[in-house]
């Protein structure tokens, strides 16, 4: 199932950017396990937003409450679970793998 991983920030972003490395660190771990698939900055930049691969909503909870950003208390996260029924062509099955190809 997959999960979208919401980041507001509730910290001036000077406090944020202080925790930037090892956010990004974690990222990389998330990519590197298979669990994180995409990750980016809102825009404006207000937060970020992360899409998570994860088999239980507590598993993707367990995975978004260890971002540094969330340990570090200079965000909150809003976790929305996503079950896609229909990709295109050019998505990855292994992202959605119930869901129809549609072109």
């Amino acid at each position: 199932m997959l999960f979208l991983d919401i980041l507001r920030y509730v910290r001036p972003i000077d406090e944020v950017d202080a925790l930037l490395e090892p956010h990004r660190d974690w990222l990389k771990r998330g990519f590197a396990s298979g669990h994180l698939l995409m990750a980016g900055r809102r825009e404006p930049r207000i937060g970020g937003v992360i899409v998570i691969k994860a088999e239980t909503v507590e598993e993707a909870q367990a995975l978004a409450a260890a971002d540094p950003f969330i340990t570090g208390g200079v965000a909150e996260f809003e976790l929305i679970a996503w079950e896609p029924t229909m990709r295109s062509a050019d998505a990855p099955e292994a992202w959605a793998p119930k869901a129809a190809v549609i072109c």
